[in-house]
């Protein structure tokens, strides 16, 4: 070598053996590049390039598994092999092991194995949902629960299918306990569960999972959660038991006031729906809660009903003893011009039919008080109250404003 200006200039030698290394680092970054391509792919094509890295025999291995359902022949076992001898931190060569050992029936060493892949490559989808299945059918169900996020992140459009399996978990006692635990976390899933598990699971298992969200209540996703626990359980008849844990959820200082309609001043009190209110933002109408100063209730319901279709603008579930009740309100309107359409406020049996209607009509833009009779017969203890948009012969929009919303025992 010589030195020229203060350069280094390498002899000649050197320099082809520094081309030399340059072409053969150019080729692997083309090799792994183009293997990277094509490896899920085309698994047998990246196997072809010379030399064949592990991760493309570990590829073609997962296609023969795969495309022979599960089962692993000499071929298969001798790629994966080849795979985790030409690249030892490989996670995907060992998880194929662990199936092969499962196949075999040796489920301890298949689970030794799968945890391992799992643990060089926490993103490996092999090891991560055969260890959810494996620890569910052995019945180590906080260790499958410790699986459940990563597995949904790698494969999102999996959530339902595997929400069905934890709520099956939910049906057993170990299964239970695991998930109260679990659910107290409150992984990311847990709203996903709640609006599955209501389908099928009962109404004592679905309050236990969630008590541990009581501090939380205030919450959107544990008032999703609430809500989909509750409705299911009104559906199934069992409306009064829901309604009082709601009411034990609630913030201590709202208990007391969780009696008759809840909200009827629409103040933004905390609660989870169907028994506070639902408000309609859609093709029917929109609804909000608004600050009114001029109004002695301070709050009121907004409401814009478009006049084209019949539709639900707000409603709140309702318990009430059954009996002689009367149910009040005060509304005006929000504008001065010709309307088509009217505003009813109605009360029906949460299954059944309805049993009392009050028009919001005639108003003007002075607040008018309004009321009517209600008869709770027994078995219909379970209420919906409903504002009520219906279109009239001349199609025009509604605007009004409604506060004082209340259902009070008869005399």
């Amino acid at each position: 070598m010589t030195v020229e200006e203060g350069r280094y200039i390498p002899g000649s030698v050197v320099r082809a053996a520094m081309l030399g290394a340059a072409l053969v680092l150019g080729w692997m970054s083309v090799r792994v590049a183009v293997q990277d391509s094509v490896r899920d792919a085309d698994p047998q094509l990246a196997a072809q390039f010379w030399p064949a890295d592990g991760a493309s025999l570990a590829a073609l291995a997962r296609q023969r598994v795969a495309a022979a359902s599960g089962d692993i022949d000499d071929t298969t076992r001798a790629l994966y092999r080849s795979a985790l001898v030409r690249d030892p931190l490989l996670a995907d060569p060992l998880a194929l092991a662990g199936v092969d050992a499962a196949v075999k029936g040796d489920l301890r060493r298949a689970e030794r194995l799968m945890m391992a892949a799992r643990d060089r490559d926490p993103r490996a989808p092999l090891a991560r949902f055969w260890l959810l299945d494996h620890f569910v059918r052995t019945g180590h169900y906080a260790a499958a629960l410790d699986e459940v996020g990563p597995a949904i992140h790698l494969r999102p459009e999996a959530i339902t299918a595997i929400m069905t399996v934890l709520t099956a978990i939910a049906a057993t006692p170990d299964g239970q306990k695991a998930l109260t635990v679990e659910l107290a976390t409150r992984p990311f899933w847990r709203t996903a569960f709640f609006q599955t598990a209501a389908n099928t699971t009962s109404p004592d298992v679905l309050l236990a999972l969630l008590a541990p969200s009581s501090s939380a209540a205030n919450s959107a996703a544990t008032g999703d959660e609430q809500r989909a626990v509750f409705v299911a359980m009104v559906n199934a008849g069992d409306g009064a038991r829901a309604y009082r844990a709601w009411q034990q959820l609630l913030p201590t200082n709202y208990r007391e006031r969780a009696h008759g309609i809840y909200d009827g001043n629409f103040g933004r009190w905390p609660g989870a729906k169907p028994f506070n209110w639902i408000l309609a933002q859609d093709e029917i109408g929109s609804t909000r809660m608004v600050t009114a100063g001029d109004l002695p209730q301070a709050t009121a319901l907004n409401v814009r009903y478009f006049g084209s279709t019949t539709g639900v603008l707000a409603e709140q579930y309702v318990y009430a003893r059954s009996g002689t009740y009367q149910l009040r309100l005060v509304a005006r309107r929000r504008t001065n011009g010709a309307t088509g359409g009217r505003l009813n406020m109605e009360v029906r049996c949460a299954n059944g039919a309805v049993i009392a209607t009050l028009p919001l009509d005639p108003l003007n833009t002075q607040l008018r008080a309004l009321s009517t009779p209600v008869t709770v017969a027994p078995g219909c203890e379970m209420l919906r109250v409903r504002l009520v948009g219906t279109p009239g012969e001349m199609f025009s929009e509604i605007e009004a404003q409604v506060t004082g919303v209340e259902l009070v025992p008869s005399g």
